[in-house]
């Protein structure tokens, strides 16, 4: 082995591992968030089909998990299990993360209304 291994060194060469950090990272028992969250908000995104892998294609749930798990810093484990069990829930919980989200963005938009309403108010 260690003869084939001088001969050939090309064919035993070990995969370099990601340079890539992620500056992120997932608290993975969060409230609205956690791993069930980004399950949710991944088959979204990929449901919807406007994001696309380099061949213009929609990518593929493995693609959607890696990229996921490098750019936020952990791991789904099984990808395919966290879409069952997110497909188990009952209806009014299907979108549990989705239904933050938007009432974060709703909570945001209007205190930020209300910022610029007072200082209208100021001007006068």
């Amino acid at each position: 082995m260690l003869k084939l291994q001088i001969r050939y060194p090309e064919q035993f060469r070990q995969p370099e591992s990601p340079t890539f950090k992620a500056m992120l990272s997932l608290i993975s028992k969060s409230k609205n968030l956690g791993i069930m969250g980004m399950a949710e908000i991944l088959t979204s995104l990929r449901l919807l089909e406007g994001i696309e892998d380099e061949t213009g294609k929609n990518p593929s749930t493995i693609a959607f998990s890696d990229t996921f798990e490098q750019a936020f810093g952990f791991s789904f484990n099984d990808i395919y299990d966290c879409q069952r069990e997110l497909f188990r829930r009952k209806p009014c919980n299907l979108t549990k993360t989705l239904d933050a989200m938007k009432t974060a963005l709703t909570k945001e938009y209007n205190r930020r209304k209300s910022q610029r309403g007072k200082k209208e108010n100021e001007k006068r």
